[in-house]
């Protein structure tokens, strides 16, 4: 087992690389099928234009299923709360997708950083309780005792 899948389960990667989940402390991701050699065949002939040629989704230059090196990439970074179906879904070159990698970590860091800044932050509590039957009068500014009926 890689040093990065045993990392992976123990949910220690913060930043992910596309054939592993993002997870953000507060943003989570879309969880992540499982991409069956099934499911990435039926992705790939979805998108055929002709005998086992599709376009690479991310250039347009055509992919060869047998002669060429591709992969299945989602259209829209799972780390930025994209679907895992097969409509987000589409081939495209090895290189091609690793480029996109990392445009897709930069705009993952920065949605996880507007996130956080948007996140609205909690008023610490007051430090003192005022004690039952009591109440804080302002034109006196003291605390004083109300009468109770």
């Amino acid at each position: 087992m890689s040093k990065i899948n045993s990392l992976e389960k123990s949910g220690q990667i913060a930043v992910a690389h596309s054939d592993y989940v993002f997870r953000a402390d507060g943003l989570t991701a879309t969880p992540r099928k499982a991409m069956s050699a099934k499911r990435r065949q039926a992705i790939f002939t979805e998108h055929c234009t002709g005998h086992n040629v599709a376009p690479c989704c991310l250039c347009g230059r055509p992919i060869h299923r047998h002669d060429d090196q591709w992969t299945i990439e989602h259209i829209r970074a799972l780390g930025l709360l994209g679907r895992d179906i097969n409509t987000n879904c589409a081939p495209a070159h090895e290189a091609c997708r690793r480029e996109k990698d990392k445009a897709d970590l930069a705009r993952i860091a920065k949605a996880k950083r507007m996130a956080m800044a948007g996140a609205k932050k909690e008023k610490p509590a007051r430090g003192f309780q005022a004690p039952a039957g009591v109440k804080y009068d302002w034109r006196q500014r003291r605390y004083v005792r109300v009468a109770t009926p």
